[in-house]
């Protein structure tokens, strides 16, 4: 077999330009930020950064150049410690929270996607805002405990966060920096719709019109934002109309200013949290804590949907619901009920029906008690191709492949923990939790030289895991070791601070952290390297021989991650899967929390796909970011696809440089560097882009870094 030399280019990552939130909104010194935290002072006389990789794995001190428009720290007005929580306060709540048998983990407020089982909100003041435009009296004021509520087009140069209800929008200031304006360009107030304020809130009833969680993503042509609310409102606008206002302001000022308004205004029944949009079928996914998948399917012909605020939404949308058996169900006053006499006659003139598009459709897939509550959904085909079906991960761990055209049965994927020799999962130790979803076609996997090229670590280091319940599986964790500049040891501890953290008896993450995800007592040799063909392409003179059966319809395939674990499941039935497990863990004292966290909040659940880079971005509410760069071996490997952990933001010299905020963060937000990448429609591509990653956490501290690579085989340049 010839030997394949093609190698996957090493991600770049640039060095860490740090704005603070105090700096930036021009906050006094007498008005407190929350989640604004005491760091220890930096001389940044003494720190540079010219390393324009990730390369260094030195533990040595770095030497950085720091720009006069850079900010690192505002040292001048940082606040004074961290308040300790009181653990006896703490302990009664728990107590509250414990259910009457400890085994019993099937409550719904313990696996809710907005709540960790020991989370207190009644320490938090409701979240009234009064209207206008920055707050006088201090900062804009956070969600608390949501999905990714930042983002960057990527058509504009816009940056997007949402606080609450409103929708700041704001121009980045420089290309380098993406330093923001003291106050935004622009703010959106969507306000709710009468069936959100009948629904109310899931997490805050106070004030329930806040957002959940918004994304950036094509339908048809247009680039839309999209949102999800607590109160089930689900709301779109065109990016294009929101660009358009933000020219108009910079030629003719501020004076009779108007507000985009949004072209998509629908409510899903209950808090909203998953979102997906298609591009080529013109498609949007909702996923709810009514433990359902709403899908919206735009009229192609016929009447085309008009948002209209004073307009119920039935008047635009024909409703069909199904069940996880493929019954046809009818929706009624915001409930689905069987429908009685239902054949195969009905669903297929409804199949017709849908298909035909000339009418608007919710289409309603609902996982029933088998279910959970559902913080995300993606599409099961890529942009260019037709979507067929819906992926979705509820809170227990399980996928959920749904069609979306035919009233087919539901396939249904558990997590791969139940494998291991310890089933029952007790008191002490609770199994991970589903929070990420995205569907990679091939296209998008980089193709790769060696097992280290493809999976970052050598195939000593690889354990194979072949099992009847769960397939075959190599487990690479252990190349962790292997990513540079990683930071595994909590700052707080690396500073000799340790007395900043709280200490709970019953702290979840100390028994998600303390045993492997796969019993490896028994060790499985990893399968050798094959020169025989591949039998998906292989023919006979008389027929042709037919390869596995592909889980989805174009071959794609899933990505699940969890609390701290990545997953990538065969694209195939008998295919081998890679498991990275514990990505973004840092060491720390046993049962350790972080103040301003209350318990850990480990979450792989903000997945951005960025298709030019064959990367995924991975964020964590714990404030950390996985870089993802998706793999492909030569032919004859005992896997197909893979993927390797290249970096973990913010890098560990940001760390020790105290750039990271020891606090949640409120959103990652991927997007190409503005004016970079030209393209020469004559004689094609003759540069290639360049992407920025911002980071913004709770106490309203953004971090940014450039990103790239550095092979000329890769698919970088604009077509």
């Amino acid at each position: 077999m010839a030997k394949d030399t093609s190698s996957v280019g090493e991600l770049q990552v640039s060095k860490c330009y740090c704005e603070t939130g105090r700096k930036r909104h021009r906050i006094s010194t007498s008005i407190s930020i929350p989640f604004e935290a005491n760091h220890p002072a930096v001389d940044t006389n003494q720190i540079n950064v010219d390393d324009q990789s990730i390369d260094d794995t030195s533990d040595s001190e770095e030497e950085v150049i720091v720009q006069d428009d850079v900010d690192i720290i505002d040292n001048e007005n940082v606040l004074e410690g961290v308040t300790v929580m009181d653990l006896a306060d703490d302990l009664a709540f728990i107590e509250a929270l414990e259910p009457a048998e400890p085994d019993d983990l099937s409550t719904d407020g313990l696996f809710d996607p907005g709540m960790d089982d020991f989370d207190d909100f009644t320490d938090q003041e409701p979240t009234t805002e009064p209207d206008g435009a920055l707050e006088e009296e201090g900062p804009p004021r956070v969600a608390t405990w949501r999905l990714n509520l930042t983002a960057l087009s990527q058509v504009y140069n816009i940056y997007i966060v949402a606080y609450a209800d409103k929708i700041y929008v704001s121009r980045p200031r420089s290309c380098i920096t993406n330093s923001l304006p003291a106050e935004p360009d622009l703010i959106l107030r969507p306000q709710a719709s009468a069936m959100g304020i009948e629904v109310g809130g899931y997490l805050d009833n106070v004030f329930p019109h806040q957002v959940n969680h918004m994304i950036v993503g094509n339908l048809g042509e247009e680039e839309i934002l999209l949102l999800a609310y607590d109160d089930g409102d689900v709301i779109g606008y065109y990016t294009r109309s929101i660009e358009k206002e933000l020219l108009r302001r910079e030629r003719e000022g501020r004076d009779n200013e108007t507000i985009p308004e949004p072209f998509f205004h629908e409510n899903v029944g209950k808090s909203a949290w998953g979102l997906a949009v298609h591009k080529n079928s013109r498609l949007i996914a909702v996923s709810s804590n009514s433990h359902n998948v709403c899908v919206f399917v735009f009229a192609l012909t016929g009447k085309s949907y008009r948002h209209n605020p004073a307009a119920d939404s039935v008047e635009f949308f024909r409703n069909v619901a199904k069940d996880s058996n493929g019954d046809v169900m009818e929706w009624l006053n915001g409930r689905s009920l069987p429908v009685r006499g239902s054949n195969q006659v009905h669903k297929k003139s409804l199949e017709k029906a849908i298909r035909r598009r000339d009418a608007n459709w919710r289409v309603i897939m609902e996982t029933g008690p088998e279910g959970s509550n559902i913080p995300n959904v993606a599409f099961g085909s890529d942009d260019t191709g037709e979507a067929d079906k819906v992926v979705a991960i509820d809170i227990n761990g399980v996928l959920w492949i749904m069609d979306i055209w035919q009233f087919q049965p539901f396939v249904k994927i558990d997590d791969i923990y139940s494998a291991r020799s310890r089933v029952r999962f007790n008191y002490d130790f609770r199994k991970p939790r589903g929070w990420g979803v995205l569907v990679l076609p091939e296209s998008n996997f980089l193709p790769a030289a060696d097992y280290r090229d493809s999976l970052g670590l050598d195939k000593d280091n690889i354990r194979y895991v072949s099992n009847d319940k769960i397939g075959n599986w190599l487990d690479i964790s252990k190349g962790v070791k292997n990513i540079k500049n990683n930071s595994s040891v909590h700052p707080w501890v690396r500073w000799d601070k340790i007395s900043r953290f709280a200490f709970n008896p019953v702290e979840r993450r100390a028994s998600l952290s303390g045993s492997s995800w796969f019993d490896f007592d028994h060790k499985t040799k990893l399968p050798e390297i094959s020169s025989a063909p591949d039998s998906s392409s292989a023919k006979t003179s008389s027929e042709f021989v037919e390869g596995p059966k592909t889980i989805l319809t174009d071959g794609s395939s899933i990505m699940r991650t969890y609390e701290l674990d990545i997953e990538l499941r065969s694209f195939e039935e008998g295919g081998t899967g890679i498991m990275f497990e514990k990505v973004i863990d840092q060491s720390r004292p046993p049962h350790a929390v972080i103040p301003a966290m209350r318990i850990s909040h480990e979450r792989l659940a903000n997945l951005i796909h960025v298709p030019e880079l064959s990367l995924v971005v991975a964020g964590s509410l714990c404030g950390r970011v996985a870089l993802v760069t998706l793999t492909r071996p030569p032919k004859g490997f005992p896997f197909k696809r893979g993927f390797k952990v290249e970096a973990i933001l913010p890098l560990k010299r940001d760390e020790d440089n105290d750039m990271r905020s020891i606090c949640p963060l409120l959103g990652v937000a991927v997007g190409p560097v503005p004016f970079s990448g030209n393209v020469d429609r004559a004689s094609g591509p003759v540069g290639r882009r360049r992407y920025r990653v911002m980071l913004q956490y709770y106490d309203l501290r953004i971090l940014s870094y450039e990103i790239s690579r550095n092979s000329s085989t890769d698919p970088l340049f604009i077509a």
